[in-house]
């Protein structure tokens, strides 16, 4: 079995091949090192938005104005975000790119009681919006950063990839 978590190194190097422009981001621990990560490099401007919903917003014009950014989010951030990813997203067809961060992952899969609700929500929640998602659980599945990128601008709508551990080196 592969190491729990994708490098966060290796994640920053797939998203400058795909020429990711910015990142949306509201730091929190399972992504704290690619957030590190990306703040320190020149080629991608690091955004930190007040709230989860503004992130979508902020993408969606970014995207209008010609920019390619990717909305780094935890999962209860994604919750909150809904009316803007509706608005903003699904409803005028702005292909966003989405890297969820599934917060409960790995205890719910440890069987560690009790399980966060956040976890039990993630994938339907996703699933109800019709929005296409890929699991990033370790560095083997960063071809999924390139399948949801292509996804995307083949719709014109938002897909997603949800990373289930916090990143590593």
């Amino acid at each position: 079995m592969s190491k729990k978590g994708a490098s966060a190194s290796k994640t920053l190097v797939a998203l400058k091949s795909l020429e990711f422009t910015h990142v949306l981001a509201i730091p929190d621990s399972e992504s704290a090192l690619l957030y590190a990560a990306i703040e320190k490099d020149p080629d991608i401007d690091l955004i930190l938005p007040t709230r989860e919903g503004e992130s979508i917003a902020i993408a969606a014009g970014l995207w209008t104005g010609g920019q390619k950014p990717l909305v780094l989010i935890q999962n209860t951030g994604f919750m909150e975000a809904g009316d803007s990813l509706r608005g903003c997203g699904l409803g005028p067809r702005v292909p966003l790119r989405l890297m969820v961060g599934w917060r409960g992952y790995g205890n719910a899969i440890a069987e560690k009681k009790p399980i966060d609700s956040a976890y039990t929500y993630t994938e339907p929640l996703l699933e109800a919006w019709g929005i296409p998602t890929w699991h990033l659980m370790c560095s083997d599945d960063l071809p999924a950063i390139e399948q949801m990128d292509r996804t995307a601008e083949e719709t014109s709508l938002p897909a997603a990839v949800i990373t289930g551990y916090a990143f590593t080196e």
